[in-house]
């Protein structure tokens, strides 16, 4: 999702983002799927090491590594 905020500032610094209407309920209802931050931070960071991860091994595969 991409999203186009209007950033106002105070004193040369980002004070607040402004949304437009569409994008902002969209915003909620995707984040309303997880039960807290650390949910949508696991879910962020298991994305990234998805997309980072060029090999997948199989459960077999594994099992036999880890001799189990």
């Amino acid at each position: 999702m991409n999203l186009h905020a209007q950033i106002i500032e105070e004193s040369g610094r980002p004070k607040f983002a402004v949304l437009p209407i569409d994008e902002y309920e969209s915003l909620l209802k995707e984040l309303s799927e997880f039960d807290s931050i650390e949910d949508l931070s696991d879910y962020l960071k298991a994305i990234k090491i998805k997309s980072e991860t060029k090999t997948w091994h199989s459960l077999d595969e594994v099992k036999a590594e880890l001799d189990i």
